[in-house]
């Protein structure tokens, strides 16, 4: 079995810090973001909801061109 190096440890230490903190950062809530999503089920759910297609395909060709 191969030995570990102090480097590699240090290495493995920080990226676990590193993906703790990214982690913690991801479980903050946002009353702002959880509004916007409670207030668009709610115009799924009444059938209300409209998509505004140009604004999707704008989107998708950002992301096309992005992807180039």
């Amino acid at each position: 079995m191969k030995k570990t190096n102090s480097a590699d440890r240090n290495k493995l230490s920080s990226g676990s810090r590193l993906l703790q903190k990214v982690n913690d950062a991801m479980n903050i809530p946002d009353p702002e973001r959880a509004a916007r999503i409670q207030f668009l089920k709610e115009q799924v759910r009444k059938g209300t909801y409209k998509v505004d297609a140009d604004k999707v395909a704008l989107s998708m060709l950002k992301d096309l061109i992005k992807d180039l």
